[in-house]
């Protein structure tokens, strides 16, 4: 059976430059760009030059006459169609794109400028996300919480203002960061690169975007854009970004990213993950004191933009149009001071779990290993293991107690049951002795 074609709704469609000037590019930015990606791609017809900068064949073919009346570039071989034109580098072309490469080794899609890229974000904001109630519970299904709880995020979610996640380790706050990334639906347009002052900075990441397949034309279960298609390629379309940094984060990593060897820049995670979301994780555990790391957003987290630096000290400004997820073991006034806590939309304790909840946990949890569900081994467990060690309820302990369990099954060449001996000797291997 053929699926229907699948509509991507988007709050913005770029529209894509017929002109060089539209681009908002110089015609001598593109000219080192065509020059490079000649070098690389030997003799390329318009057509192929044109999807290798992301730009319509009749502002490639703009550049391309450029090139040629400079003679940096020829034609080897005509034809009726335009975009079926072969070029090639000649002698000069191939020098002056080696002199081009010791600037700037990028090559790739042409870069949007700074002031199409802030316009972009603005219009795709993710402060005009709506967060109902049933799209939680699509977002949280299946999952176990306390009492309330779910009604507490959610605000703090439709808010788009950042979130503080704080309480015991063990109970979920990055699961439950996770899933909230995942109640903001829709798509954004990220591009492949920004150009500030001829200075290229990559932005559209593999890793941290997930890029949606539009397909082919002729493909009936294409992605389409509202029914349209045509778009300025220098963007990607995406799902919401969720950018996660753990204890490995640095404030290097929170400034642009100069390559020495390649000559171009990263943008930083923050930039990543404008129009999603950006969770950091087990804040307090990175190298940098958390003290610094959390001044580092106190203007953008109150003015909605940050401030970028290139290697020649010009300063330019960039949206900051995300939800921030702080996750943490430690008490939030341990870490920060009351004016940046004042700055934090949401400060959400994620506690230790009620009987009931770790119940209901274990039950999932037998499900999925295929162990038979005996309400009175978990009795045991509560009262015996727990209540004699004096460990309080933490979400991980059920998978991690009863999946010891199985491996003890598996050792001893047994069907996986639940039995009162059998956790004992998985708690004995877990948890700390008395």
């Amino acid at each position: 059976m053929i699926e229907e074609t699948r509509k991507i709704r988007v709050s913005v469609l770029p529209k894509p430059p017929k002109t060089v000037e539209e681009s908002g590019l110089t015609l001598g930015f593109l000219v080192e760009l065509s020059c490079k990606t000649l070098y690389f791609g030997g003799v390329m017809t318009l057509s192929s030059i044109s999807e290798k900068l992301a730009l319509p064949v009749s502002v490639a073919n703009d550049v391309m006459e450029f090139l040629k009346k400079e003679r940096l570039a020829e034609v080897k071989k005509g034809g009726d169609i335009r975009a079926t034109y072969t070029f090639a580098l000649t002698d000069l072309g191939r020098e002056r794109a080696k002199e081009y490469l010791q600037l700037s080794g990028y090559v790739g899609a042409a870069p949007v400028t700074l002031k199409q890229y802030a316009e972009v974000a603005r219009k795709q904001t993710i402060r005009k996300m709506a967060v109902n109630r049933e799209a939680m519970a699509r977002a949280f299904e299946g999952v176990v919480l306390a009492p309330g709880m779910l009604e507490r995020l959610g605000p703090a979610v439709n808010s788009g203002r950042s979130i503080f996640l704080y309480g015991p380790s063990g109970n979920g706050k990055t699961f439950i960061a996770e899933r909230l990334a995942r109640v903001l639906s829709g798509s954004v347009f990220i591009p492949h690169a920004v150009c500030v002052d001829n200075q290229v900075i990559r932005v559209f990441d593999p890793v941290n975007h997930s890029s949606i397949d539009l397909g082919t034309p002729a493909d009936p279960t294409r992605a389409v854009l509202e029914n349209r298609t045509e778009f300025d390629r220098r963007w990607v379309v995406c799902e919401r970004p969720v950018v996660i940094a753990g204890g490995e984060l640095t404030l290097a990593m929170l400034d642009l990213s100069f390559d020495t060897i390649a000559k171009f820049y990263e943008a930083p995670l923050q930039m990543k993950a404008n129009g999603g979301v950006f969770l950091i994780d087990d804040l307090g555990r990175q190298l940098v004191r958390p003290f610094d790391l959390l001044n580092r957003w106190i203007v953008p987290l109150e003015k909605s933009r940050d401030y970028l630096s290139l290697q020649n000290g010009k300063k330019f400004e960039i949206p900051f149009d995300q939800i921030i997820l702080f996750s943490t073991n430690i008490e939030p006034r341990q870490l920060a001071d009351e004016a940046f806590l004042r700055r934090i939309g949401y400060k959400i304790k994620i506690d230790y779990l009620g009987e009931g909840e770790y119940v209901r946990i274990c039950q999932q949890v037998c499900d999925r290993l295929g162990l038979p569900f005996r309400p009175e081994v978990i009795r045991y467990l509560l009262e015996e293991e727990h209540g004699r060690r004096k460990v309080r309820l933490s979400a991980c302990h059920p998978n991690d107690v009863l999946s010891r369990v199985v491996e003890i099954c598996q050792y001893e060449g047994e069907v996986p049951r639940l039995e009162n001996g059998l956790v004992a000797r998985a708690c004995k291997d877990y948890f700390t002795e008395l």
